[in-house]
């Protein structure tokens, strides 16, 4: 796989280049997907799985951080302010919507038409769950897409939106498909389903000497299937309170039906420490920007110095001043008064994976889920295992934490915020960004956090969310991404703007 690599890389380091520039004129997101219709699977498979990572483990990893309040943008550095105060515009993270449409989702589904066809349904079943989940991402961030008629090429260069409430069925729908083949097929004497070996970039390992070839096909298709039914247990829970009926059909059906979730990190770890071939986070912030942009929001540090948390050294880097956090939004504060150099900032390095669903927040679901009644899960002892997989996941001994166990809302708040530290620089922190706002945990305050002298308000309550100190929206807290630019001009049917304080179709109160 070292050529293999070394082609994925070029190709990663220009989409890593690109995600954080303010290109807005890329290439249209309608490009046809059987354009390729020779590309070998074993090439596209880890290209279209770091098409997503890039996105997800880059610009959407600090969009997410600093909205659900695990970093925020230095008052030494300019980079962020626009994610950070709420003053996104249209032109804004334009890039990112069409290279997931590009790139990651055109070439998933070339993959699920090539595997199909030949009945390779290990590959269709990989593919069918990426994709899924990329489509999930966007689902969250735009409340509309582009979606039954998306990936049309030619045929259709103008589709139109379709609503989240429909792409989260129609998800669960192509998973449900995926998981019911037979993945033992046989013909001509050889089974349909192959090994990807290192193609498969997150679960995949090549045949050594003296195993199994089945053994391997077969434990390669379980952790995709846990990713799968992880899938579907988190976008059943988004909806629980948008629309309780559906949401509780399809996790009574999953847990009646016996299925078996993540137990294992579902990640990307082939990053290097070499330029254009690290983290893609690293590669941007730290590389090319000189990691002078992020800094530790108060409200996530706070919080965990309170309660004396030992994650604290893992998840951020001790400015001169220790370990010490800015005010979320506070950019314009003048360094003579908090000086940033004093501020820590997130520990983030070359070799870091890209998170896809980590063990941690397998298990917080399946917590929140046993915690609702479904299955026959302990929600304590699911609980506890997420916040052991935190811990472990940063090389750390736990430490303990309980359940309140006074009420469901006690408990559930204990369970999200949990989650909140353990999605915090894991890549995943867009997804603390929208269990926040669909469960309204952690809180909100009724005070900012800091003084004008860069002290902490005494009545600030460590760990409540507060209203970003340079935030333009009058209070409102950003809810979605606007529609790109680059959609606007190229397809008519865009729907109108939606500004970005108004919720998307899960997030009810």
């Amino acid at each position: 796989m070292k050529t293999t690599k070394k082609i994925i890389y070029r190709a990663l380091s220009g989409l890593i280049a690109l995600s954080f520039s303010a290109c807005s004129d890329f290439l249209d997101i309608n490009h046809d997907p059987n354009a390729t219709t020779d590309a070998p699977v074993d090439l596209i498979l880890p290209a279209a799985t770091l098409s997503t990572a890039s996105v997800v483990g880059g610009q959407y990893a600090v969009l997410g951080a600093m909205w659900s309040q695990h970093w925020t943008q230095s008052n030494s550095a300019n980079q962020y302010k626009n994610i950070d105060g709420f003053n996104l515009a249209s032109s804004d993270l334009n890039f990112q919507f069409s290279e997931l449409y590009m790139g990651a989702l055109n070439d998933f589904e070339y993959i699920r038409n090539q595997s199909k066809a030949q009945k390779n349904w290990s590959l269709y079943l990989i593919a069918t769950v990426q994709q899924a989940y990329t489509w999930q991402v966007l689902a969250d961030l735009y409340d509309e897409l582009p979606f039954r008629e998306a990936l049309q090429g030619d045929a259709n260069r103008a589709p139109h939106y379709d609503p989240g409430s429909l792409v989260y069925d129609s998800l669960v729908n192509r998973i449900d498909y995926a998981l019911t083949r037979d993945f033992n097929e046989v013909e001509a004497g050889a089974r349909t389903s192959k090994n990807p070996g290192g193609s498969d970039y997150i679960f995949g390992d090549a045949l050594g000497a003296g195993e199994d070839l089945d053994e391997l096909i077969d434990t390669n298709i379980e952790n995709w299937i846990r990713f799968a039914n992880t899938l579907k247990l988190k976008l059943f829970l988004r909806q629980i309170k948008a629309r309780p009926t559906e949401a509780d059909a399809g996790l009574q059906a999953m847990y009646d039906a016996g299925a078996e979730f993540l137990q294992t990190d579902a990640d990307i770890v082939q990053f290097e420490d070499e330029t254009n071939k690290s983290n893609p986070l690293y590669e941007v912030e730290q590389r090319n920007l000189g990691g002078i942009n992020l800094k530790a929001s108060r409200t996530l540090l706070s919080y965990l110095q309170s309660i004396g948390d030992t994650r604290i050294p893992r998840l951020f880097v001790a400015g001169s001043g220790g370990q010490k956090g800015l005010d979320q939004g506070n950019f314009e504060v003048p360094t003579t008064i908090v000086p940033a150099a004093s501020l820590s900032k997130p520990a983030i390095s070359a070799t870091d994976p890209v998170y896809l669903i980590s063990k941690a927040e397998s298990y917080f679901l399946q917590a929140e889920a046993a915690l609702r009644g479904y299955g026959t899960g302990n929600p304590e002892a699911l609980f506890d295992l997420g916040v052991s997989a935190s811990f472990q996941q940063l090389g750390l001994v736990p430490k303990n934490y309980d359940l309140p166990g006074t009420s469901f809302e006690a408990d559930l708040e204990q369970i999200i915020v949990q989650k909140w530290i353990a999605l915090a620089g894991t890549h995943e922190n867009l997804e603390a960004f929208f269990e926040m706002n669909r469960t309204n945990y952690p809180v909100k305050s009724a005070v900012y956090s800091g003084l004008d002298n860069g002290n902490q308000n005494p009545a600030y309550v460590p760990g409540q969310i507060v209203y970003p100190k340079e935030g333009v929206t009058a209070g409102l807290f950003a809810k979605r991404l606007l529609f790109p630019d680059t959609e606007r001009r190229r397809n008519a049917n865009t729907p109108d703007q939606v500004p970005i304080t108004e919720e998307v179709w899960w997030d009810v109160d």
